[in-house]
């Protein structure tokens, strides 16, 4: 596992994730600067909304190809919220676990969604990935998660069964293809059960409606989906007040 070891840690604390000065994750007085999402986003995508219709990807897709109840998400993708993704992915910070996961767990709250779920699952990588990082972000952050809400979580059955290309120079339609018949059920059925899908980043949604899909396809019933961040439509950053600035 690529994760720091904790004594490491203990030589180099970690630097906040907002000022970037060492002593903590983010330091009480910068607290103010973390990007939370806040009103007005879409109840269905959680974009933010500069106007009165969300012109999201997800959410301009026909009802029939949604297999999301909904998705929520924590930060907007800039500034604390981009470093912590940025941190857990590619520098394996492990210290951030605690950190994110008390953090989604409050996010769950304040949407009045945390008792909603019978279990939680993280959107897997697949074994290339995972082998080649040595760890998967979302699932080390979605284990800490399920235990602030007191929920069982689940990571043996949902699988990547296809390696993807990178979603990054994607658009939306694209990504949707992209990630098509990309993850496999191998568990037994979910019997209805109400999910709860946890990733580190939602830019269009494609991937955690796919897994969703195949979620449906095992019998799970709503599905939702939380994501410690969620990216901007650029056409909307200067709409919402509260949304990253240009600069982030």
């Amino acid at each position: 596992m690529n994760l720091l070891n904790p004594l490491i840690e203990l030589f180099f604390p970690p630097r906040c994730l907002v000022c970037d000065r060492p002593g903590e994750i983010v330091h009480t007085p910068c607290r103010v600067e973390l990007p939370y999402v806040q009103e007005p986003f879409c109840h269905r995508c959680s974009q933010p909304l500069g106007q009165v219709h969300c012109r999201s990807t997800f959410c301009s897709m026909s009802q029939q190809n949604q297999s999301l109840t909904g998705i929520r998400s924590v930060f907007w993708y800039g500034g604390g919220g981009r470093q912590a993704v940025i941190r857990l992915k590619y520098r394996g910070i492990a210290s951030l676990r605690n950190w994110a996961g008390y953090e989604a767990a409050k996010a769950l709250q304040n949407f009045e969604l945390e008792n909603t779920f019978d279990m939680i699952m993280a959107v897997p990588l697949h074994a290339s990935r995972l082998q080649q990082r040595g760890y998967n972000q979302s699932d080390i952050v979605a284990r800490v998660l399920a235990q602030h809400i007191g929920r069982p979580y689940w990571n043996r059955s949902l699988v990547r069964q296809r390696a993807t290309q990178s979603q990054v120079k994607l658009d939306g339609h694209q990504r949707a293809g992209n990630v098509r018949n990309a993850f496999g059920w191998q568990g037994p059925l979910l019997q209805g059960q109400k999910i709860l899908l946890f990733d580190d980043v939602c830019t269009t949604g494609a991937t955690l409606n796919e897994c969703a899909r195949t979620l449906q396809q095992a019998g799970a019933g709503e599905i939702w989906a939380l994501t410690l961040t969620r990216e901007t439509l650029p056409d909307q950053l200067l709409a919402y007040p509260n949304s990253p600035s240009k600069s982030n």
